[in-house]
């Protein structure tokens, strides 16, 4: 078993302004579980994923490739599928991905 404390979540600010990550759990195998914070207006540039990748999205309102999505909303992105990311107001979501790419 595993858990993280409130107190134990060390933030780090992302590649893009606005975008902060605290990752929660890495896997031996390159997955990694993290909450992401944006700020209203930020973005994250168009990409891809090496495997699949889940959004939880715990309050806020976002869209992710053509899903609009606020607290509550679950969103799916398969192995080479490309999705950007915008912020609506200030959001954050868990998100959990198969496989990190690289530099991320």
């Amino acid at each position: 078993m595993f858990a993280v404390s409130v107190a134990e979540q060390k933030w780090v600010a992302g590649k893009q302004p606005g975008v902060e990550r605290a990752v929660l759990w890495e896997q031996p195998d390159g997955g990694r579980t993290s909450l992401i914070r944006i700020a209203r207006g930020a973005t994250i540039e168009m990409h891809g994923h090496l495997g699949r990748e889940e959004v939880y999205v715990v309050s806020g309102h976002l869209r992710i490739g053509d899903a609009d999505l606020r607290a509550g909303d679950y969103h799916h992105t398969g192995k080479a599928e490309r999705h950007d990311l915008e912020a609506y107001e200030d959001s954050a979501f868990l998100v959990m991905t198969e496989k990190v790419i690289p530099g991320r």
